[in-house]
């Protein structure tokens, strides 16, 4: 008991000084100052670990060791998170106001759509006799929210309503929150070191214990993510990040790449927490589900969506016909009947009733990965795939054209594509049109992969017909 109560008091101290002093890290909510998840939690749990890890003056090693090793420093940092997510959750949910207005009955699902300016849309199933009476003692409504932590901010997981003259309960529902995780955090963590010895005995070596091999998270672009005023309710967002690959190699850095540009989107473009679905290590079932989703989102905004589909992962060439496909993480390379083929998937996006869809797909398509190490291609040969057809109002910037490979920039802990994406969108603070954009990333790109010896050139292709329209779009 102890133990935890000394930690429980490091977190309620260290809590306020980052409250209060990490003002480059907070949005505005409401009328309040509300940090995301991971600037609340990070130093925490940083301080609270690294201090907990140390040595004691009067612990002998054998203990020490018992007491420190990896399977118990990822216990310690999963209770410290837990704790630190309800001591979030209960603090600023009770700063937040609802401010809920109700929107158009659809009669023929039978749901109401709920609006606020914090969460975004909600939609509520109401049987159809209870319609006009719920719409119209909806001032008399009582709202019961419970929230949890999605895309680094609180959201509601479920929403109970009651109305006066009307005995059911009405629920809004976050079918994420079924499949809660404990929120992510990357933390980076001091090693564990420790040498000795005894006189006249051999040395009893060296534990070093470390969270990876690879850090991540230190770039200027992950640090230093520029807070806007910008609004865009209408947009919606998709971020794919594969990799973790079941049969054929990971992808180096891809979801610390889905991550931060998920990050980007809701802190420098301004898009509602709710708007962005972020998938991680994706199946291809998950895939399916994603486009479901957009599909049913599209049609219910009836031509004032954006659409901004981001990929980051493996992609294979199907060597018959050298079409390009997106290989999900339960796919194999082999076989491109385990991958989404890009045509398809334009198909899909073309036809949504969107006022604009923008792909950002950070893979290459000739059958090597980010290390240029052939996936499954005969002979070591990288193809010279096909990059798809756009369709509806669509344009699409990818990482690479042709029988090139997209890289890493392993300084920066991202894809070569992505990193410049993500730099472009920081000195701008989001305030940049696609043509620009293109012209940025693939100058700097181009540069920095000609000077390794491996080409990599980003490339643009739109639907025929907006070739004079898509450089003046902007994602913010």
């Amino acid at each position: 008991m102890k133990k935890y109560f000394v930690l429980h008091i490091i977190v309620v101290m260290v809590l306020g000084v980052s409250a209060a002093s990490n003002e480059s890290n907070i949005i505005s909510i409401s009328a309040h100052k509300v940090p995301y998840f991971s600037d609340y939690a990070k130093p925490i749990v940083e301080e609270a670990v690294n201090s907990w890890q140390e040595k004691g003056e009067f612990e002998k090693i054998a203990a020490w060791q018992k007491r420190v090793n990896e399977t118990t420093r990822n216990a310690m940092i999963k209770s410290l998170t837990k704790e630190c997510e309800k001591e979030y959750i209960l603090m600023y949910s009770s700063l937040l106001s609802l401010n809920v207005t109700l929107g158009q009955y659809d009669s023929e699902n039978e749901v109401f759509l709920l609006t606020d300016p914090n969460f975004g849309n909600m939609l509520v199933p109401v049987p159809i006799s209870d319609g006009p009476t719920f719409k119209r003692q909806w001032i008399t409504a009582e709202l019961n929210p419970k929230y949890f932590i999605e895309n680094d901010m609180l959201a509601i997981a479920s929403l109970d309503i009651t109305i006066k003259g009307l005995r059911h309960k009405y629920r809004y529902s976050n079918q994420a929150s079924i499949k809660y995780e404990q929120a992510r955090v990357d933390y980076n963590f001091n090693p564990i070191e420790i040498a000795a010895s005894n006189a006249g005995a051999a040395s009893k070596g060296q534990q070093t214990i470390s969270e990876r091999t690879i850090t991540v998270g230190k770039s200027q672009v992950d640090l230093t993510i520029p807070e806007t005023n910008a609004a865009n309710p209408n947009t919606f967002v998709i971020v794919i990040a594969n990799e973790d690959y079941k049969s054929v190699a990971k992808v180096p850095y891809a979801l610390n790449d889905g991550r931060v540009f998920a990050k980007y989107c809701q802190r420098t473009l301004g898009v509602p927490a709710a708007n962005i679905k972020v998938h991680e290590n994706a199946t291809y079932n998950d895939i399916r589900l994603a486009m479901a989703w957009l599909k049913n989102v599209c049609e219910k905004y009836e031509g004032e969506a954006s659409v901004i589909f981001y990929y980051s992962g493996h992609g294979i060439p199907d060597k018959s016909d050298m079409s390009s496909y997106l290989l999900p993480v339960d796919g194999d390379g082999r076989y491109v009947t385990t991958g989404v083929k890009l045509d398809e998937l334009y198909d899909k996006l073309g036809t949504m009733p969107a006022k604009s869809v923008t792909v950002l797909l950070d893979a290459c398509f000739s059958g090597a990965n980010r290390n240029g190490v052939m996936l499954a291609t005969e002979k070591g040969v990288a193809l010279k795939s096909k990059a798809g057809d756009p369709k509806g109002n669509m344009v699409v910037f990818a990482a690479a054209k042709d029988d090139e490979t997209a890289q890493v920039n392993d300084a920066e802990g991202h894809g070569m594509f992505t990193y410049y994406v993500l730099k472009k969108l920081q000195d701008t603070k989001g305030d940049v049109n696609l043509q620009d954009l293109t012209n940025y990333v693939t100058r700097e790109v181009s540069r920095q992969t000609a000077v390794s010896d491996k080409l990599q050139t980003p490339n643009v292709n739109c639907t025929p017909g907006l070739e004079d329209v898509w450089p003046k779009w902007k994602l913010k």
